[in-house]
């Protein structure tokens, strides 16, 4: 009984050795078919790996460098070749820089400078100011409604009070959502219009 127990064991173990075999084998036959394929894919992922990395290390040391270059522009703002250095390197951070002076200065001419900036929210602030110091109803319409849209709204409104367009205003101001923040000023521009009328 042990002996047939015995060669049913080395029976299931050559079964099993040689089905392992056999799976090596058809693994081989596989590699050897595709192994220009398997090579060039290992490559193209390691060289994918290497440059992504490459690319983040460039991009961090880029920011960093601008990162500084902004801070010791801040320190001397009439220092023009960190101007133009900024300007040219990364020119959405020399906007900011520039929005920022035009505030300080309130300057139009620096907010006329940034109005067609890249940046989105430096354009709606500009475009904001210019609209607002030179009360041009135009500009405002054109400041992005995610941004500074209900202000811009409130700033029309109090040029068409002003000039006495009180239908034009009550309507822009009606524009303006319950749920704004501005809401309230809002509400308290169309009870100073009561008294203008």
């Amino acid at each position: 009984m042990s002996i047939k127990n015995n060669f049913n064991y080395i029976k299931n173990e050559i079964s099993s050795d040689g089905q392992l075999l056999e799976n090596t084998l058809k693994l081989e036959i596989l590699y050897k078919k595709y192994k220009y394929i398997i090579w060039t894919i290992l490559v193209v992922v390691i060289f994918g790996g290497i440059s992504y990395q490459l690319y983040s290390y460039y991009n961090e040391k880029k920011i960093q460098k601008y990162s500084a270059l902004y801070s010791e522009l801040l320190q001397d703002t009439s220092n023009t070749s960190l101007q133009a250095e900024l300007k040219t390197g990364n020119p959405k951070l020399y906007d900011l820089f520039t929005l920022q002076q035009a505030l300080k200065d309130g300057n139009i001419s620096k907010f006329m400078e940034i109005q067609d900036s890249k940046s989105a929210i430096i354009s709606s602030i500009s475009s904001y100011y210019i609209g607002s110091f030179e009360r041009d109803i135009s500009v405002l319409k054109n400041v992005n409604k995610y941004t500074l849209g209900d202000l811009s709204k409130l700033q029309q409104a109090y040029i068409l009070i002003n000039e006495n367009k009180i239908n034009d205003a009550k309507v822009i101001l009606g524009e303006i959502s319950k749920d704004s923040n501005i809401s309230e000023l809002a509400s308290l521009l169309s009870h100073y219009m009561i008294t203008k009328q």
